[in-house]
């Protein structure tokens, strides 16, 4: 956690990053660093899209795509996580599964017949890409649209629920100096 800390740039020094210099004026608005009950949920929501929709560089990415969008970049940046080495496998499985229910595609993967006609691996490897491609696709969409949306309202949910435990506390440390 604390290797995290150290590299991850804040607010104050962005301007020593040479990558992120050009993004400095944008990246510096400190709306873009505080925590709201706005910028949370969009935050949330952004990062799972992104980290399951764009396997690569998905971090960087969502960063950039948190500026027009106000939403908090570090929450995104945190939550593109979700999706790594260890979670691609499941879900791409998945996002197969889904895709073909939603298709109504064929549940064998290959077509024997089809596949005999190529005779190298590395050929029937591509055939297999091609033959899964579309389910793939559509499954990573719809669990991309699926987690964000669960995402936003889990973590909307949770953050307002938050402040109302806060805001009884002050209620209640304010009644009892009263007495």
């Amino acid at each position: 956690m604390k290797w995290l800390r150290d590299h991850i740039p804040t607010r104050e020094n962005i301007h020593r990053h040479r990558i992120l210099r050009p993004f400095a004026p944008h990246l510096g608005q400190a709306a873009l660093w505080r925590m709201t009950p706005r910028s949370v949920p969009r935050a949330v929501a952004l990062g799972l899209f992104v980290g399951i929709i764009i396997p690569v560089m998905h971090t960087a990415i969502a960063a950039l795509l948190a500026i027009p969008l106000r939403a908090n970049i570090a929450i995104t940046a945190v939550f593109t996580l979700v999706v790594n080495p260890l979670t691609i496998p499941p879900l791409y499985y998945a996002a197969y599964r889904i895709g073909s229910w939603e298709l109504n595609h064929d549940a064998t993967l290959v077509n024997p017949a089809a596949a005999e006609r190529f005779s190298g691996e590395l050929s029937r490897m591509l055939f297999w890409i091609h033959e899964a491609s579309g389910p793939i696709a559509v499954g990573v969409l719809t669990i991309a649209v699926g987690a964000a949306a669960l995402g936003y309202l889990t973590s909307g949910i949770a953050w307002r629920a938050w402040l109302g435990s806060r805001s009884r506390q002050r209620r209640q440390a304010r009644r009892a100096e009263r007495i």
